[in-house]
């Protein structure tokens, strides 16, 4: 049986902070000790992370302490983001096995697939928390697959002060700025992860009908921007000038499915235009054939999408009930984009109960689409853990 219980702090004292959450952990999943911990802190701790490390390390009773900075931390209990925070997820179990690592320095990737590979195996999860100005977190992922193997991966890259180009990775009580720290999960577990884009779709469905690379260069045998041009005639005169910035390019991860609906495209950003040729790009590699439907980033949308998939999860474990759950959530998103706090974690509050819940505000959002791995920008990941028997 697995354990787990998650706290939060937001004293502004590293120390006191550090020994709230991680106390509080450890009495909500009912355990003097973890096996491991799970632990997320503001820029505001990073002057003091060696003392708030060891302090972790000490009461939490183990060395498997991993994780990174966020410019915003949250658990269960909510979303930590204008003051000082840090969060802790504690776990504890006989079954659970826990590889946690920290990597830094070109072939980073290779040596956290070393480290990992005696310990993989096809219920294996990774959960990736790199620093996003020493690693392209995309090609991170793959180098890490070309060596490791095939196996889900989640997480989050690093956040810090919004002004500094600066983030801290974690393991243990070894603390890195150009680091990946990360774990390998595995034992009775199954992992069951969902993406919330924030976006709704306008316009029709188009096939992509000359493309290469990243640059979209004919949608129905037509300039690619023709397409757009059309989708936006579309949108209300509010939502054409709300649009702006707003609006991304959604791919069909299924070409074979009967319905296409919210959660069915993979949402990338509009990176350039030529208005020369009307040819648009994105931030993603697409195919000739791939079918494409533009999207309109909103409040509204992104409240919709969050409770959307939300409630699949909920229903998707109501058999076996998750045990703990990460939430890997966007800069962009939270207070910013709602104008209310907690509101993702009211959400997930709302369909999960009172879940042992923890993560932070990042660069990046990492879950797999329709059994692929991506990268994603602008989302919540909500991983949850069950319980196999």
């Amino acid at each position: 049986m697995i354990l787990s219980g998650a706290g939060s702090s937001t004293s502004p004292s590293t120390l006191d902070a550090v020994r709230a959450a991680v106390s509080d952990a450890l009495a909500r999943a009912e355990i003097d000790r973890a096996d491991l911990v799970f632990l997320f802190a503001t820029h505001h701790h990073a002057s003091e992370v060696g003392p708030m490390l060891r302090t972790a390390v000490e009461r939490s009773g183990t060395e498997a302490v991993v994780g990174c900075s966020g410019m915003r931390v949250l658990t269960g209990q909510g979303e930590i983001e204008r003051e000082p925070g840090v969060a802790v997820l504690a776990l504890a179990g006989e079954d659970l096995t826990a590889t946690p690592f920290l990597a830094r320095g070109e072939d980073a990737a290779d040596q956290i697939a070393e480290k990992l590979r005696p310990h993989r195996s096809d219920e294996s999860v990774l959960i990736l928390l790199p620093d996003p100005f020493h690693y392209h977190p995309s090609a991170l992922i793959h180098r890490i697959q070309e060596s490791l193997g095939e196996v889900p991966v989640v997480g989050g890259a690093a956040s810090g002060h919004p002004m500094e180009r600066r983030t801290l990775q974690w393991c243990g009580e070894e603390v890195v700025e150009d680091g990946v720290a990360g774990v390998l999960l595995g034992g009775p577990l199954r992992a069951v992860t969902g993406v919330a884009q924030g976006c709704q779709p306008f316009g029709q469905a188009y096939t992509i009908t000359k493309a290469q690379g990243t640059v979209i260069h004919e949608i129905a045998f037509a300039p690619a921007v023709d397409a757009l041009k059309e989708a936006l005639e579309t949108l209300t005169p509010e939502e054409k000038e709300y649009a702006g910035r707003n609006i991304f390019a959604g791919l069909m991860m299924d070409e074979y499915a009967t319905s296409r609906e919210r959660g069915d495209f993979l949402i990338r950003n509009l990176v350039g235009m030529n208005p020369n040729t009307g040819a648009i790009a994105i931030a993603e590699q697409v195919e000739v054939g791939q079918t494409i439907q533009f999207n309109l980033r909103t409040p509204e949308a992104a409240h919709l999408d969050a409770e959307q998939m939300i409630e699949h999860l909920a229903v998707a474990t109501r058999e076996t009930p998750p045990q703990f759950g990460l939430y890997f959530n966007c800069l962009g998103r939270g207070f910013g984009l709602y104008s209310q706090p907690d509101h993702d974690v009211s959400v997930i509050r709302k369909h999960l109960g009172d879940l042992p819940l923890a993560g932070f505000f990042g660069n990046a959002e990492f879950a797999p689409v329709a059994g692929r791995n991506f990268v994603h920008n602008y989302t919540g990941a909500l991983i949850l853990f069950t319980e196999q028997t």
